[in-house]
């Protein structure tokens, strides 16, 4: 069996884990919503998950369809653009739940977004698929919505994990972290904190306010701390000006750097320079040559090659996490035999497990996956090293894996 085709495999069968007591005549089709950010300040990262999406549906219907009782039913979708606002979002949402009448809701791009709709689930029940990084309060037992089930977890983890990994990895012990005054870089701060706690690490913190485009003082500041490490939090265009800000006013003479959380859009937003000795955690990326585990390597080869063959470019991490989110929404909905939100639910609560070219998934109780790799580390190349000088962006050197990376249930108030 090739490689590319462990995950729709896998998928295939776990649609059919339900059996003959619920088989039922199948739908013409099963239509999902797909609704991301296409233009305003998602727009970097918001059509590289739609293809992604549209990846995972176009593999699914050339395998016939996905399977339902004794036959098969074709995908459709209808994509809207939540134009990166709150509003737009809600009516966009409420038009393809209603007009479109899709059996599930897949996107995302900017967690207060997806904080928005997970509300409007609890109103409006269908079952809703975030994809991106949502924010960690959303998995809150007394917050998350019954039907909203986030592939991509939350900031906390990578503030944790790379947190973490510094510690235990690196032997980190002066640290400044910068973030950004909004929610993604606040949870990052504090999952970080919590590792550095743990280990009884004193950190400096320091933070920009939102709408802040000149970091240089921020870090020319913590250049004159001369830390062992400066953490970077931030997102989007601000993540790219602090990276290229980072290495003008010289960081790394001093200090390495580590970028918590790293996407191929952001990596070649920056020059080659900039990004060269950089640490990172990315969710996944698109070449794990020389990663010790050679099957996730071989899959992750595979679904790079038809990506690319298909789309013109690599997949970002953001990319491939679309492309689960649909896998799972589509699972889940054919094990239920229904698009009935409390029955999609119980089909993932029964049915936890899952593939992914991070290796095995389950879902938690919050709402959220653990991976048997939850994220990748990373070093950033320099222009001598990369084989390709747009995409060839960063090595991967280790995994981050264990049940530390998500927040503790209990603080969620499980």
């Amino acid at each position: 069996m090739k490689p590319h085709r462990l995950l729709i495999t896998a998928a295939v069968a776990a649609f059919s884990l339900s059996g003959a007591a619920l088989a039922a005549d199948a739908p013409k089709e099963i239509k999902l919503g797909l609704l991301f950010g296409l233009t305003g300040a998602a727009s970097p990262i918001g059509p590289l998950q739609l293809d992604g999406a549209k990846m995972a549906i176009n593999e699914i219907n050339a395998s016939g369809g996905v399977p339902w009782g004794e036959g098969k039913a074709k995908v459709t979708f209808a994509v809207k653009d939540d134009e990166t606002k709150p509003d737009v979002a809600i009516r966009r949402f409420r038009e393809l739940v209603s007009e479109a009448k899709v059996d599930a809701v897949v996107g995302q791009t900017f967690a207060p977004i997806s904080g928005a709709l997970n509300e409007q689930v609890k109103k409006t029940p269908v079952p809703y698929f975030p994809v991106n990084v949502v924010a960690a309060g959303m998995f809150e037992k007394a917050t998350i919505a019954p039907a909203t089930f986030a592939v991509h977890g939350s900031a906390y983890s990578a503030g944790y994990g790379g947190a973490s990994y510094l510690i235990e990895k690196m032997g980190a012990k002066k640290v400044v972290f910068f973030g950004p005054a909004y929610a993604f870089g606040q949870d990052q701060w504090r999952g970080a904190k919590a590792a550095f706690e743990k280990a009884g690490i004193k950190v400096e913190y320091l933070e920009s306010p939102v709408g802040t485009s000149d970091f240089t003082p921020y870090l020319m500041k913590i250049s004159e701390m001369k830390p062992e490490w400066v953490m970077l939090a931030h997102w989007g265009t601000d993540a790219i000006n602090v990276l290229k800000q980072a290495n003008e006013v010289g960081i790394k003479k001093n200090s390495k750097i580590w970028f918590d959380w790293m996407t191929n859009a952001f990596g070649s937003g920056v020059p080659a320079e900039a990004l060269e000795g950089v640490y990172s955690l990315m969710s996944w990326y698109h070449d794990l040559s020389g990663f010790k585990d050679k099957a996730i390597v071989d899959q992750g080869a595979a679904f790079t090659k038809k990506f690319t063959a298909t789309f013109g470019y690599p997949p970002d991490p953001y990319s491939a996490m679309a492309y689960v989110g649909v896998y799972e929404a589509l699972r889940a909905l054919t094990i239920a035999k229904s698009n009935d939100p409390a029955a999609v639910a119980k089909a993932i609560t029964d049915n936890p497990f899952f593939q992914s070219m991070k290796g095995e998934g389950r879902w938690r109780e919050d709402h959220q996956p653990q991976f048997k790799y939850n994220a990748f580390v990373v070093v950033g190349k320099g222009p001598k090293e990369r084989k390709d000088p747009q995409w060839d962006l960063v090595k991967v050197i280790d995994a981050y894996t264990g049940e530390g990376y998500l927040q503790p249930l209990k603080e969620l108030g499980y």
